[in-house]
């Protein structure tokens, strides 16, 4: 994918590495939580992640090698697995619209760029 610019650059997140991300519908409500925690010797093929979703509640809706999940995380298997890079990389705006072209750009993500242009994946 052209368009997705230097991400094969990106590192692997380290043993016990936690990543939640909140989603929400077109009307900005929250429908669900997932989550992803990297656990040693968990599952090697899918890189060692646990995950997980959530309702707005907070029930567990699937958690452990949840093959959804996997099923569009594969699209990322060269970064990890994980559609975000770790915290000390980020991925250029080009990048983000080329992955999710119908999802906003969280402000405070663009604020980092800004404010730490050294950790831009190049």
């Amino acid at each position: 994918m052209h368009s997705a610019g230097g991400i094969l650059k990106v590192t692997r997140y380290a043993d016990g590495s936690l990543v939640v991300k909140e989603n929400f519908n077109v009307n900005k409500q929250l429908v669900g939580i997932t989550a992803m925690l990297k656990a040693a010797n968990f599952d090697p093929t899918d890189r060692n992640w646990v995950m997980a979703s959530y309702n707005p509640a907070g029930k567990v809706l699937s958690f452990g090698k949840v093959g959804s999940c996997i099923a569009c995380h594969v699209l990322v298997r060269h970064q990890d697995l994980v559609f975000a890079p770790p915290p000390t990389q980020l991925l250029p705006i080009t990048t983000w619209k080329a992955f999710f072209p119908k999802q906003e750009i969280n402000p405070v993500y663009v604020a980092l760029i800004k404010h730490h242009p050294e950790a831009l994946v190049r």
